[in-house]
Order: structure tokens, then sequence, then C-alpha cells
């Protein structure tokens, strides 16, 4: 069985450091490292914002990048608590659910029947329809 070269052995070793197609880095770290992947490579970003929190990342605990995702200085980098916060951070909302405290005004039923309805649901959720309407079967 051939023993392939790993590491520093490797003709294609850059030093431990490399870039994924969407920008991130990635550092070698050694397979047993908690945020390794099988490879032994974890996210440059997560390593940095565990040295700036002094422990591990919690689950649902995410990094915001300030700058572009190859940039990891401990200034760039932001903990977002959830994926609602990163969002926040981004500067983006998530308009597919009723954040709470958010107003939940009346509209029309999209179909044109001229009901009206609150917006979201009790779950949250927009709604475009009354409940129950078929909006495939019109009959024309």
């Amino acid at each position: 069985m051939a023993r392939w070269n790993v590491g520093e052995k490797n003709g294609m070793w850059r030093g431990g450091r490399t870039i994924t197609k969407s920008g991130y880095v990635l550092i070698r770290v050694g397979k047993q490292h908690h945020l390794a992947d099988i490879r032994g490579y974890a996210y440059e970003h997560r390593l940095v914002a565990e040295k700036i929190l002094g422990r591990r990342l919690k689950p649902g605990e995410q990094v915001h990048h300030e700058k572009s995702r190859s940039e990891n200085t401990p200034c760039y980098l932001k903990i977002a608590k959830s994926i609602a916060q990163h969002r926040e951070f981004e500067g983006r909302r998530n308009f597919s659910r009723r954040v709470i405290g958010q107003p939940n005004p009346i509209r029309v039923c999209a179909c044109g029947c001229g009901v009206e309805f609150k917006t979201f649901d009790s779950s949250g959720r927009p709604r475009r329809f009354v409940s129950g309407h078929n909006t495939r079967s019109k009959d024309g």
C-alpha cells in the first residue's frame, strides 16, 4: 500500500494555510482539534474568535467579518450569539419570520377575494392568502 506524503513532506504544502472557494481561510490544526474538519483544518476566524473570547464558541454562536472573509484580525470580527444577530450585523433582516414586538399589519388576500387578515400567522410566518384558499384551482 502506497503511503502519501503528508504535511511538509508533500510537494503541495503551503504552510498549513489555504483559502476556500468562498474566500474563508483554513488553518491546519490537526484532526484532534475540536473545530477541525476531517482533514484537520479549521476556519481561522473561528479560531481567532475563541482566542478573543477566551473560551470555545457555544453552539449557535457565529463569527461576523466586518471586512472580507479572509480578514481575520480580531478588530474586524464580531461574535454573534445567533443567526438572527449575525443578520443584524450584516444589515439584513429575516423577513421570513415576524420578530417579537414587530407590528402585525392587516393585509388583503392576494387572490383578490377581498378578505382581510393579519400579515403573520401565530407562528410568525408571513401570509399572502387566507388559510384554506386553493390558489391553483381557479375556475376560468
